[in-house]
């Protein structure tokens, strides 16, 4: 049964995450280049008279090249630029979702751009829960090492892929038959030292270094708390705003997402509160809670009603969620290496915030022995 089991059951890549991010910023990055590079141009007909080529068709023609590499050749290397290439197409073609629910064909349909929002948003979210789902089994890791060890015979195995290798391995079932001697034959191999980065990366895990360095400086804090205020107040006074306009008309799409914006506001002004009680943890769970409202809910209802200009506010939403949940990792580690330092920096350790211990209370002496 259990072999049935796991013939009938797909194997994940262990890289899961990764592509599949990749396939989404590239759609999303695609998406907005074509509505940029139309507004730019005033929105051209490729073609002539009767003749009018859809982006809809090269984006199947992307989804196809990507389809065929995959299915054509052998190597983990050949994934990423299949995610990208796919992600290209998909954005071509989900661009047009307006023509294709309307009885008009309406490009400009103005509740496309929040369908198709809403579309981004379920797929990150079946694409977080199939990395997540009871987490990788042994078989799972064992298939992933020999997958990693095949790609030695198309090229030459370098550090990182040996080292990552033997690590999938250890995590798999030791008793499988296959186990023992996949490890002897990496241990056996000879590994060639791992390529040089090219520019580009060398550039981006440059300016990432530097961003995450900045975030765990001890002043970034109080200016994220800053920032976070002046987002609240924000949000509050454009709620305010549009309810003081004279004879304004609310909808359904107003009131949901002013109400949207003052849930995640006020989520804001309790962290905001939490942050001048020095307990930093607590304040950026509830940062981290008023962006998720504000990127799952707010920004749904902001697409519907500004469509793409919404992309500006939700670029700002994702860069401070990335930057909450980066400082709240190290907060994290902080607590675990040294609760003291993680004291001196303003956040106060589990023993701070613990009840401090009653003394003993005084009763008879013992009689003497």
């Amino acid at each position: 049964m259990k072999r049935l089991r796991q013939r009938l059951q797909p194997v994940r890549n262990v890289d899961i995450g990764e592509l599949q991010d990749t396939f989404l910023v590239s759609a999303v990055g695609m998406i907005l280049i074509i509505r940029l590079q139309l507004w730019a141009t005033n929105y051209p007909q490729l073609g002539g008279g009767k003749l009018h080529i859809a982006h809809l068709l090269w984006g199947g023609l992307f989804m196809l090249v990507a389809l065929l590499v995959l299915i054509s050749f052998l190597g983990r290397s050949l994934r990423i630029p299949a995610a990208i290439v796919g992600g290209v197409g998909f954005g071509f073609f989900i661009d047009e979702l307006g023509k294709f629910i309307t009885s008009d064909n309406d490009y400009f349909y103005k509740p496309a751009a929040a369908l198709i929002y809403i579309v981004f948003i379920a797929l990150f979210l079946i694409t977080r829960a199939m990395q997540r789902r009871r987490g990788f089994t042994a078989h799972e890791y064992l298939v992933n090492a020999v997958d990693i060890t095949m790609d030695a015979a198309r090229h030459d195995l370098d550090v990182r892929e040996k080292r990552r290798a033997l690590e999938l391995l250890e995590r798999a079932d030791q008793s499988h038959p296959m186990v023992e001697p996949m490890r002897r034959m990496l241990r056996e191999l000879e590994a060639v030292p791992e390529p040089e980065p090219m520019w580009l990366q060398r550039r981006a895990t440059a300016l990432r270094d530097w961003y995450f360095g900045l975030i765990r400086r001890p002043r970034f804090a109080r200016f994220v708390g800053w920032v976070f205020t002046g987002w609240a107040l924000l949000s509050l006074g454009q709620i305010v705003a549009f309810i003081a306009r004279p004879g304004e008309d609310f909808t359904f799409v107003h009131v949901a997402g002013l109400s949207s914006s003052g849930v995640a506001a006020a989520l804001v002004l309790a962290g905001v509160w939490k942050l001048g009680r020095r307990d930093r943890p607590a304040a950026y769970r509830r940062f981290d809670r008023a962006l998720l409202v504000s990127i799952f809910v707010t920004q749904v209802f902001a697409f519907a009603e500004s469509q793409f200009t919404a992309v500006f506010g939700l670029g700002v939403d994702v860069l401070l969620l990335i930057t909450i949940r980066a400082m709240s990792r190290g907060e994290r580690a902080l607590e675990r290496v040294s609760p003291s330092a993680s004291a001196r920096l303003g956040a106060p350790s589990p023993a701070s915030r613990a009840p401090a211990p009653q003394p003993p209370v005084a009763g008879p002496a013992p009689p003497p022995r």
